[in-house]
């Protein structure tokens, strides 16, 4: 009777021990298995949430496919240094994959050249040069399809056929790119055009205040070519004008923006025209390229991002109400 009463007891811890090694491992590997891959956006320059519009649509990847994504936002000034080391950091901390705005093309190309990168990079709205990938649109003909509306608007108005480019963040091929196209229209023009180029020398003032200085010269056209440039450029001539009131003022601003500042201010009149690119489906498609497998595959068959023109009378229509509106 007692060897029988001790073979129930040791029965029990049996079976308790093969049940308590079941939850270990489900606990410590299935568990694990079960945690959904974390991805990581570095985007450079966040003034006034401009990347608002392809941040919804990386929120909504990571919705649909049921990752975690982690955002790493640069100030205004920071380096290409500083953005390799935000790489670095999120690599380290078990990142799958990066989606990258670069600051600047050469540089971050240089040091991420440097670097050991066991996850897949994916460059977006500027590139990185010929090593990664990225995901933009076509920038030289946006910027083209840009000079060929002014070049229009000049033709209708009779205004003085002379252009103030502010060449600022050259430094970025998305924004070389948009000046190339730019002034290839304004030199293919039948009738001449006035090509200004206006840049801050190294240490000068807010970049603010040098676009105000810019109107001093009057300029029938001003052309900026980023999105924090035609925040800027939007302000500046809204102060100089109200600074001005008895004098009959014009500057018609043309601008690569999708920001929500720079669409009030295109409704408000402070600007003329907006070129901007459906930063949504870039976002989207970025963060869904890093989870496939084929990427290079995937990426040929899915990297059309298209860019579109808009002014106060075409504001809200639908397509440019759904892409320039939070939430619509």
């Amino acid at each position: 009777m007692r060897k029988k009463y001790q073979w129930h007891i040791g029965a029990v811890f049996v079976t308790a021990a093969v049940i308590l090694g079941a939850l270990y491992y489900y606990g410590i590997f299935v568990g694990k298995k079960e945690q959904p891959a974390v991805y990581s956006v570095i985007l450079y320059q966040n003034t006034n949430d401009e990347w608002s519009t392809l941040v919804e649509g990386t929120e909504q990847a990571e919705e649909d496919l049921d990752i975690d994504v982690n955002y790493v936002y640069l100030a205004r000034d920071d380096t290409a240094q500083e953005q390799a080391a935000a790489v670095r950091r999120e690599i380290n901390a078990g990142s799958s994959g990066i989606l990258l705005a670069p600051v600047d093309t050469e540089e971050v190309q240089n040091v991420l050249k440097s670097m050991y990168l066991k996850v897949p990079v994916l460059c977006v709205e500027t590139g990185a040069g010929d090593d990664f990938p990225v995901l933009r649109t076509d920038d030289r003909a946006m910027g083209k399809a840009m000079g060929e509306a002014i070049l229009k608007d000049m033709d209708s108005t009779g205004a003085q056929r002379r252009v103030a480019i502010l060449t600022e963040y050259m430094g970025r091929d998305s924004v070389r790119l948009r000046y190339e196209g730019l002034t290839e229209a304004l030199k293919e023009a039948k009738e001449p055009v006035i090509i200004e180029e206006r840049a801050r020398f190294h240490g000068d003032f807010s970049l603010g205040r040098f676009i105000k200085s810019v109107f001093y010269d009057a300029p029938p056209y001003l052309v900026t070519l980023d999105k924090y440039m035609t925040e800027q450029a939007a302000a500046a001539w809204t102060g100089y004008r109200q600074e001005n009131e008895k004098n009959k003022l014009s500057c018609r601003i043309y601008g690569i923006g999708n920001t929500a500042r720079t669409v009030n201010d295109l409704d408000n009149e402070n600007i003329a025209a907006l070129m901007y690119q459906n930063e949504f489906n870039m976002g989207y498609q970025g963060i869904t390229y890093l989870t496939q497998k084929n990427r290079k595959k995937w990426l040929e068959e899915n990297s059309a991002i298209r860019y579109r023109m808009v002014t106060k009378e075409s504001l809200y229509e639908d397509e440019n109400e759904r892409l320039l509106f939070s939430n619509t």
